[in-house]
């Protein structure tokens, strides 16, 4: 299906195609929002910038929350379309090689222009290598600032909060995501709001990915099929990339967007399944979008998912998994603003084999007490991460304390602290996944696990000196 623009749109459609340049000049277009760039440290990554006339680029930093890191860059100029459906382009490249030994983490990616400093927040997770089993999280739903649903920036703090303990490789948000967007909005919803002491997707340990869902549109000005190229500038200007695909070790990851009433994302799945056949098809493959089946069916028979993620239905993820094809592979996740839950999945890297951790549906009920739901100060969440001590720095010694109210065991969960500089440390249980000296402040990062129903303790103090 072509593309529609009614007269209405077509008038709009110019004035937006007219002012668009200014807008966008000088701006990330990837990793950006939506997506995020998953790197190993020592190799490269590729970002796509559309550059203001004669602007360029003289230097590059990744930013973390406690380290600055230097990176060296390789520049390309042309044009290239990156959605078919806006026609949107950029006109740079940048190869950008994240020095070995740069600490693990998730950064914000800064390019130093000749006309300013041009960001995108927390847009690069730096790894230390890809793991052999991992968690994947998936929430969806979450219906932001919709008039009625108030709290669910409390909903997304404390869900990134129970996330950053069981530490997910990766998680994926599938579409319905914010209700009128502004600048203001954008900033709440990725990273948080501190007088509210709420955390947003930027927040998130994991690398974010993010659907495109049927409210993620321009609402107030158009209708909800047709007029998808003005639907498509619309969202690339506030979420960034409508279809992405990225590669973590031997899985492929693809996402689409399926959500527009009459949307044909035919170019979408022929770009994805392009890209793998060039990379090699691995022995993992996930597919996400915003709604089951609909044109998931023509995806996973062209690309073999092993597993898809989808939202839209808030009620029926007690019915999962579907089967697409012949597969049972389809898991929808509960609406976070109904529910308030998420699905977790483990896959071996090794073998490729994924599976569900709480059990068939992957269900994981975020509070002890649902029926609380709409009352941030009494929610009683399942899974805690309290420290002994303030974890700013300043303290020399510290214990943290995980607390699991779940059926399954967290393996292993995550544990940062926070340390002043100058000593090395020693921890009492668990392993010591990195260590480093940031620019303030010394991080140490534990992993522990947790059984159900229990407690693990970990306490941490300066090693003697000899």
């Amino acid at each position: 299906m072509k593309p529609l623009i009614s007269s209405y749109t077509a008038i709009s459609l110019g004035i937006i195609l007219l002012s668009n340049h200014c807008l966008w000049a000088g701006k990330i277009i990837n990793p950006w929002r939506t997506t995020t760039a998953i790197v190993k440290n020592g190799e490269s990554f590729e970002v796509w910038f559309d550059a203001d006339r004669g602007q360029t680029i003289n230097a590059v930093t990744l930013q973390g929350p406690y380290n600055t890191v230097t990176a060296t860059q390789k520049v390309a100029t042309g044009s290239w379309v990156y959605d078919q459906t806006s026609s949107n382009t950029y006109n740079t490249r940048v190869t950008i090689a994240v020095p070995a030994g740069v600490p693990a983490d998730r950064y914000d990616l800064i390019l130093h222009t000749s006309s300013g400093e041009v960001s995108s927040p927390r847009s690069v997770k730096v790894v230390k290598d890809f793991k052999s089993d991992y968690y994947i999280l998936h929430l969806s739903d979450t219906h932001a600032f919709q008039h009625g649903y108030e709290g669910t920036l409390e909903k997304i703090s404390t869900l990134v909060g129970i996330a950053n303990i069981i530490g997910p490789e990766m998680v994926f948000e599938t579409g319905d995501n914010l209700y009128r967007p502004s600048d203001d909005r954008m900033n709440q919803y990725f990273q948080g709001d501190r007088l509210r002491d709420t955390k947003g997707f930027n927040d998130f340990n994991a690398p974010v990915f993010i659907a495109a869902g049927n409210h993620d549109y321009d609402t107030d000005k158009d209708a909800a099929s047709g007029n998808y190229q003005a639907k498509a500038i619309w969202y690339n200007h506030w979420w960034g990339l409508q279809a992405f695909h990225f590669a973590y070790g031997d899985g492929r990851f693809m996402v689409i967007n399926d959500a527009w009433v009459g949307y044909d994302p035919s170019w979408q799945i022929a770009e994805a399944v392009s890209w793998l056949n060039s990379v090699g098809r691995g022995n993992f493959r996930l597919g996400a979008a915003h709604i089951k089946n609909q044109e998931m069916e023509t995806f996973y028979n062209r690309a073999g998912f092993n597993l898809v993620l989808v939202g839209h239905n808030h009620h029926i993820a007690s019915q999962n998994p579907a089967v697409l094809g012949k597969d049972p592979i389809q898991y929808v996740a509960n609406s976070v603003r109904d529910h308030f839950e998420f699905n977790l999945f483990r896959v071996n890297g090794a073998t490729g084999r994924c599976v569900p951790v709480s059990g068939p549906t992957a269900q994981v009920q975020v509070l002890r007490n649902p029926d609380d739901i709409k009352t941030p100060a009494l929610y009683k969440p399942n899974l805690t991460l309290e420290y002994l001590r303030p974890n700013d720095g300043s303290c020399a010694t510290n214990t943290a304390t995980i607390e699991n109210h779940y059926d399954f065991e967290i393996s292993p969960a995550r544990i940062r602290f926070v340390l002043p500089k100058g000593a090395e440390y020693a921890v009492s249980a668990g392993t010591i996944e990195q260590a480093f000296d940031g620019t303030s402040f010394h991080i140490v990062d534990v992993s522990v696990p947790v059984q159900p129903h229990n407690k693990a303790v970990v306490s941490v103090s300066a090693k003697p000196s000899r």
